[in-house]
């Protein structure tokens, strides 16, 4: 079990890099193999599927087999400790995974963590794999499940979100090619148009770039904003909060 003082004692350095605190860069931390990578992963990548969803309302054939393992931690500290297991973490195709914390307004949540499937078999594998290492490492209360896809697919069309063992889930619809062929038809991508977010292999982050600090720095202030004082074990001081984000107050986690 990794222990709050694990985390202290590791990210308390990494933090301590002056001129990041306040500065710029992705709220999210990436690990494995990038998106834009995948099999059959079209150009455009994720940019390109959210082009035909917010377009024509659409969701794109290729995410029909695109899963997610989400990891919900219960504060702060257990999303650094989650970053620590996805440091960590050996798959077979190095899955892409990421560690975040939740801003949007109409998605609920605080603290998560994402493994990439594709397919559903796959996905469930992986579930099971993490059920593990997060019962091990983080906490055996910290909620680990398997969705589909984007969340904002499945709020437009609730139907494709429900894969349920049993229920039958949704199909593509043929007649959606047709978007994605226009979009296609008329959108040029450059090649390095998922660069920001690039290939690291496991276990190799023993110091941070300034921008995945500034991503932690984030985490922190968020944590500040809705009142999760666990931050304090990492930052070993206050934090200002960040003045616009508007979230549900934090409830304390029990064991």
């Amino acid at each position: 079990m990794i222990s709050d003082e694990d985390v202290k004692l590791f990210f308390r350095k990494q933090l301590d890099v002056p001129g990041v605190f306040g500065g710029a860069g992705s709220l999210q931390l990436f690990r494995g193999k990038p998106l834009h990578l995948a099999d059959n992963m079209p150009p455009g990548g994720c940019k390109r599927h959210f082009m035909v969803f917010n377009k024509f309302d659409a969701i794109p054939e290729y995410c029909f087999n695109c899963y997610k393992v989400q990891i919900a931690p219960r504060s702060v500290m257990e999303l650094f400790k989650l970053l620590m297991v996805f440091e960590e973490l050996v798959l077979p195709d190095n899955n892409r995974r990421k560690c975040m914390v939740e801003g949007r307004p109409d998605c609920a949540g605080t603290y998560k963590g994402f493994v990439y499937c594709r397919g559903f078999e796959a996905g469930e594998e992986i579930r099971d794999v993490l059920q593990q290492l997060v019962a091990d490492n983080v906490s055996s209360s910290v909620p680990v499940i398997l969705k589909r896809g984007c969340s904002e697919f499945s709020q437009a069309k609730p139907e494709y979100g429900q894969i349920q063992p049993g229920a039958a889930m949704m199909q593509y619809p043929k007649n959606w090619k047709i978007h994605e062929d226009s979009v296609d038809s008329n959108t040029t991508w450059p090649p390095d148009y998922e660069s920001e977010n690039g290939y690291v292999k496991p276990g190799t982050n023993s110091a941070y770039p300034p921008g995945e600090i500034f991503a932690m720095h984030y985490w922190l202030r968020y944590a500040a904003t809705i009142g999760d004082s666990s931050y304090l074990e990492i930052s070993g001081k206050t934090v200002p909060p960040l003045p616009q984000l508007k979230r549900p107050p934090f409830t304390f986690p029990g064991p």
